[in-house]
C-alpha cells in the first residue's frame, strides 16, 4: 500500500508536469507567431468604429513578449499570453507611457497574418472580456491587426 501512494503522486506530478509543458509550448508558438510590424486593419471602441482613429498606429512585437505601441505617445511594455484557455488570454503590462504601471486584460486569436485582440481598458472593471465583442458604453477595445509586409 505505501508503494502504491508515492507511485501514485508521482504519476500525477508526471501528468501535471506533461501537461505544464505542453501549455507553455503553445504559449512559446503564439509568441514566436506575433513577433512583427502590425497595422490596424478594424477598430472598436465602446460599440463604435473607430478604424480612422487607428489607422496611424505603429505597433511592434518583439520577441519574448515585448512591445511598442505608438500612436501620438508611445507605449512599451511586455505581455504573456495563455494558448490553453478558450478563448485565449492575454495579459499586457505597460512600462512606459500612458498605460504605465497598469495591467490590461485581454483575449486574443491568432489567424496567419491576422491578430484579433479584445482589451478591457475600464480600470474600475478589469475582468478580461470573454467575447469578442465591444459593447455599446463599454471601455472595450476590439482590434484587428494585419502583419505589415516587410
Amino acid at each position: 500500500m505505501t508503494v502504491r501512494v508515492p507511485f501514485a503522486a508521482l504519476t500525477l506530478a508526471l501528468c501535471l508536469a506533461t501537461h505544464v509543458a505542453a501549455d507553455d509550448k503553445k504559449n512559446e508558438t503564439d509568441l514566436k507567431s506575433m513577433v512583427g510590424n502590425w497595422t490596424v486593419e478594424k477598430a472598436e471602441l465602446g460599440g463604435k468604429d473607430s478604424t480612422v482613429v487607428f489607422k496611424t498606429l505603429k505597433f511592434e512585437i518583439r520577441e519574448g513578449g515585448k512591445y511598442t505601441v505608438e500612436l501620438g505617445e508611445k507605449d512599451e511594455g511586455a505581455f504573456t499570453v495563455n494558448a490553453s484557455k478558450s478563448p485565449k488570454e492575454m495579459d499586457i503590462m505597460s512600462d512606459q507611457g500612458p498605460n504605465k504601471g497598469k495591467t490590461i486584460k485581454a483575449i486574443y486569436k491568432l489567424d496567419g497574418d491576422a491578430l484579433t485582440v479584445c482589451y478591457n481598458l475600464d480600470p474600475n472593471k478589469p475582468a478580461r472580456p470573454e467575447k469578442f465583442e465591444s459593447p455599446a458604453s463599454s471601455k472595450t477595445f476590439l482590434v484587428t491587426y494585419k502583419r505589415a509586409k516587410k
